[in-house]
């Protein structure tokens, strides 16, 4: 079920950039809002300050979905934003033709924010969110949580339709699991008129949704129940409910940033590692239902290692999946800037869940290997899931 906020301690705006770069690429008296708390950390950004698209970066969206085709020169750079351009013409078999970007970098748990200022065409189908893809097709295998911070259809420029629709990963239209919505917020200006900033807050366990930095809405992602998988960023428009209208102003995006407070490292993405001769794929699952590498071979290791993006004191926990055949003594070493410490734990017995391995100071930029955490197998079978730094100060 989704949870609506009726009221909020709403986050203070900022009236200017701590980075110069970004204030060409801002209109007079707009604001970018902060991310939920000062323990959020940028990660990584996107000001569309070159002459093109960087596809080095992006991929276009060229998929052909409900009245359009999308194409990629309809995405363009124009004085420090991204316009995505909307035509009457005759592609693919469709009278219109629409446009979109999608990070080629995946992000798992952070703050997704960006600022954008919508057409004045109608009939089109607007949208800031993500999900894992490419840009070709919008229904690939491998995708699971596709959270819609915005999709606005544009015969109304005053309402904001937000939520999630949550997926099996198989390819194709069918295989949707769920769909929480929030209901419809009406932030009371006309979108049109002038930048405004949506944000998405993935966390474990749900997706806090923001507009100018007030949290309208939360959604239940549960862990348990659906997989964690990371998603890529799109900036789409598509034509799609006729009248449809064009000659107006483009969809502007001019700032695209992702913030992280924690940091999670699970097999198979940035940060982990493994050596030994014994590992292979696991048949249990991990945290968030995630897959998992094994090893019954001892002195075999898995590391996870995030590389972080800021300083500060991370609470630091390990995944443990019980099960009888697991290593009774398995060493759990977490070095840090504060100095490095050793646990032994018996994955065989309790049950699964996070085990508490204490805070730890790291630096920001520690990506050698070793600055993390390292599991060791001992005696019996280790499996490799997860290890979250949870950020304290």
């Amino acid at each position: 079920m989704n949870t609506i906020v009726a009221s909020c301690a709403c986050r203070m705006l900022r009236p200017s950039l701590a980075a110069a770069g970004l204030a060409a690429a801002l209109t007079p008296g707009t604001v970018l809002a902060d991310p939920p708390s000062t323990l959020y950390g940028l990660a990584w950004e996107e000001t569309f300050s070159g002459s093109a698209v960087d596809t080095s970066r992006w991929n276009f969206r060229t998929d052909v979905k409900v009245l359009s085709a999308q194409l990629a020169a309809n995405a363009v750079i124009d004085n420090g934003q991204l316009s995505l351009l909307m035509k009457q013409e005759n592609v693919s078999g469709m009278s219109y033709t629409g446009a979109g970007v999608v990070s080629k970098q995946q992000f798992g748990y952070g703050y997704f924010e960006v600022r954008a200022k919508n057409t004045t065409n109608t009939g089109w189908h607007n949208s800031f969110w993500m999900m894992a893809g490419d840009g070709s097709n919008t229904y690939a295998a491998g995708r699971y949580l596709e959270i819609d911070q915005a999709e606005i259809e544009t015969a109304d420029q005053t309402h904001i339709p937000s939520g999630l629709n949550i997926w099996n990963g198989q390819a194709g239209t069918g295989g949707k699991l769920a769909a929480p919505r929030c209901a419809t917020y009406a932030p009371g200006v006309n979108l049109t008129a002038a930048y405004h900033t949506y944000g998405a807050d993935w966390r474990e366990g749900a997706i806090d949704f923001y507009f100018d930095g007030i949290k309208y809405c939360t959604i239940a992602y549960s862990t348990t129940q659906y997989r964690q998988d990371p998603v890529n960023i799109w900036l789409t428009a598509i034509a799609y409910r006729a009248p449809v209208s064009v000659g107006g102003t483009p969809q502007y995006y001019d700032t695209v940033r992702f913030y992280k407070k924690d940091q999670y490292v699970m097999n198979g993405r940035y940060g982990y590692s493994e050596s030994g001769s014994g590992w292979q794929d696991s048949t249990l699952a991990g945290f968030g239902l995630m897959p998992q590498r094994y090893s019954c071979t001892a002195g075999d290791k898995s590391t996870y290692a995030p590389g972080f993006n800021q300083s500060g004191s991370y609470h630091v926990y390990i995944w443990k999946t019980a099960n009888a055949n697991a290593d009774t003594q398995g060493e759990v070493k977490v070095q840090a800037a504060s100095g490095t410490t050793t646990t032994t734990i018996n994955f065989a017995t309790g049950s699964s869940g996070w085990v508490d391995l204490g805070v730890h100071s790291f630096n920001a930029g520690t990506t050698n290997p070793a600055i993390g955490v390292t599991n060791t197998v001992h005696a019996g079978c280790q499996r490799a899931g997860a290890v979250k730094f949870v950020r304290e100060v």
